[in-house]
């Protein structure tokens, strides 16, 4: 995200302990919450995309 590296979902499971499927079941899952949140604030997920 802004202002950090990208890093794989197998190299962000082996920092935390997870495989990288339960990493990227986390990621959705967090995806979706952000999701509504945006939409009860009346914006769009488009909005996690803009660059400042």
């Amino acid at each position: 995200m802004r202002g950090h590296d990208s890093r794989t979902r197998e190299a962000i499971g082996q920092a935390f302990g997870l495989t990288r499927e339960r990493v990227r079941q986390i990621q959705v899952e967090a995806l979706k919450h952000l999701r509504t949140i945006l939409q009860q604030d009346g914006q769009s997920s488009a909005t996690l995309l803009e660059c400042p």
